[in-house]
């Protein structure tokens, strides 16, 4: 009897918080000092055998349980199979019962249906190739989206950078030009200041001399005129 998604979920145990309905992980109240993994355990908590391990840097994601599932359920083969086997076993769950002598009841049971302990290893690795399928699916789709959307940006850094490299030479040589033209502006300054020094000194030079020589024309002109009046009397 093939069992619908439902039934199919219900055969994982999931993490607490996932099972309380709570999406979101306190990872920061779990101390990473055991470096630990805590195990998804398959059909109950009795048993040992772990599917998965939840990586110290991520987190149980109920979205990606329901995709894996969903394959499962989409690939779950006709008749008694693993899934079944495991579906036996967990409604014991609740027997005090050795794991075994569980396992055992279940197995002579579901025999008369066809099931043996070969056909349940073969469809278990059976299920466990379609969840690698989803692992090797869910890769590509990563690689895409690293291709379509991390590559680009990194080609936008890239591209950021040699533009960031061209405008420091830019500003590298505007800084050297902007220093010539000051360098040039303070020798014009000071051909500037010794010019303007240099007319100012010859414009005082002009005008002692100017008063020197005029001042004696002055002089010998009220001489002339002293003497025109000198003579008149």
């Amino acid at each position: 009897m093939a069992l619908n998604l439902n039934k199919i979920k219900g055969l994982f145990i999931v993490p607490e918080d996932e099972v309380e309905g709570t999406v979101e992980k306190k990872v920061e109240e779990k101390k990473i000092e055991e470096k630990k993994t805590e195990p998804i355990i398959f059909a109950n908590k009795e048993q040992s055998v772990s599917i998965h391990n939840i990586s110290s840097k991520g987190e149980f994601n109920q979205n990606i349980f329901n995709s894996l599932t969903k394959a499962i359920s989409d690939a779950n083969l006709p008749g008694e199979d693993y899934l079944e086997f495991v579906d036996a076993l967990q409604a014991m769950k609740d027997i005090p019962l050795d794991e075994t002598i569980k396992m055992q009841t279940v197995l002579a049971t579901l025999s008369s249906r066809g099931l043996t302990v070969q056909k349940i290893i073969e469809t278990a690795d059976y299920y466990l190739k379609v969840l690698e399928r989803e692992r090797d699916k869910f890769k590509e789709a990563t690689a895409q989206q690293t291709q379509g959307k991390v590559d680009n940006r990194q080609n936008q850094i890239k591209s950021l950078e040699e533009e960031n490299q061209k405008k420091t030479e830019q500003i590298k040589t505007l800084t050297e030009e902007i220093g010539n033209n000051n360098q040039q502006m303070a020798l014009i300054k000071k051909e500037i200041e010794e010019a303007d020094i240099k007319i100012k000194s010859t414009e005082n030079n002009f005008n002692v001399t100017y008063e020197f020589v005029s001042n004696q024309i002055i002089s010998k002109v009220e001489k002339i005129k002293n003497l025109s009046t000198n003579l008149g009397k």
